[in-house]
């Protein structure tokens, strides 16, 4: 062989070969801080999405922060998947105000369709803009929320209709006044996942409620109820079911497992069949009596 063309092959291969590095370099989660349209500074953690593969972006519940996730990420970075989960304002690390004070949930108003908890509507938003800039759209987004994060992926799902999916985790009727019902009417003809443990029979009958609205407002065909024994926001997914929710991120029409409706259940909540393999009982988190409530409860 000719000496040039034995320098061109010299040249050529660290070119070819830091290709194929780069084509095999593990995904790395990134801490980012995004801002909220008020001014917000909202602390997050940022994984990309395997090629053409869908990004979650997680909601927390009330009271809580994105370690609320901590058992999503390994299963979505091993699935392919991205994710963007945050500290909603006032809730773990995201505690600095516009104006620069400080401070937490704790303070926030509890009531009024204005209140800081309605306003993490605008978190949400955030993060949304976050994977725009990302080249992340629409329709690869699966909005996720746990108790007030699923009324609020219901509420931005509602707002942005390109948003191709939601899973809510046990949806409630009123969490400081984030609601979920006129959001569940505006949601559209769009796949949605419902989530909810049977051992709370309160919550549990409002989630039967949501159930038929959802059902009503979204199509039959578009919704999938999951009911697990027990369990409530997060926690209700284990080892034991999670592969059957990404089962339904790949396939998110499959057909209705479990269906349940207010007029139809007899049973009492704690034997409400289960989808999917039961939890042994080590696994079973010990029961908590549910409040009784004169009117529908408002979850703070």
């Amino acid at each position: 062989m000719k000496p040039h063309a034995l320098l061109f092959l010299a040249l050529l291969l660290p070119a070819s070969a830091l290709d194929g590095q780069n084509a095999h370099e593990p995904r790395l989660e990134e801490r980012i801080t995004l801002t909220a349209d008020d001014g917000w500074k909202l602390n997050a953690r940022y994984l990309k999405a395997a090629e053409s593969s869908p990004t979650a972006v997680l909601i927390h519940s009330q009271k809580s922060d994105l370690t609320e996730w901590n058992f999503w990420f390994d299963y979505l970075k091993r699935y392919g998947y991205g994710y963007l989960a945050m500290d909603l304002r006032g809730h773990g690390l995201s505690f600095v105000m516009p104006n620069g004070s400080t401070t937490t949930y704790k303070a926030f108003a509890i009531s009024g369709s204005n209140n800081e908890f309605n306003k993490m509507i605008r978190d949400v938003e955030a993060a949304i803009a976050y994977l725009s800039t990302n080249s992340v759209t629409g329709d690869r987004i699966i909005l996720v929320g746990s108790i007030m994060g699923a009324n609020l992926a219901i509420k931005a799902a509602a707002i942005h209709p390109d948003i191709s999916m939601a899973a809510a985790i046990s949806p409630v009727l009123n969490v400081n006044d984030v609601l979920s019902v006129n959001p569940l009417y505006a949601y559209g003809k769009r796949p949605l996942l419902m989530i909810a443990g049977a051992n709370r029979a309160k919550q549990y009958k409002e989630f039967q409620l949501l159930n038929d609205i959802a059902k009503s407002a979204c199509g039959k065909a578009n919704v999938t109820i999951m009911v697990e024994a027990k369990g409530f926001g997060a926690e209700i997914v284990t080892k034991y079911n999670v592969r059957k929710i990404f089962d339904w991120f790949k396939n998110p029409r499959l057909p209705v497992i479990v269906e349940h409706s207010t007029a139809a259940v007899t049973e009492e909540p704690s034997d409400a069949p289960v989808y999917g393999e039961p939890r042994p009982p080590e696994e079973l988190p010990d029961d908590e009596a549910a409040p009784v409530y004169e009117t529908a409860p408002v979850y703070e």
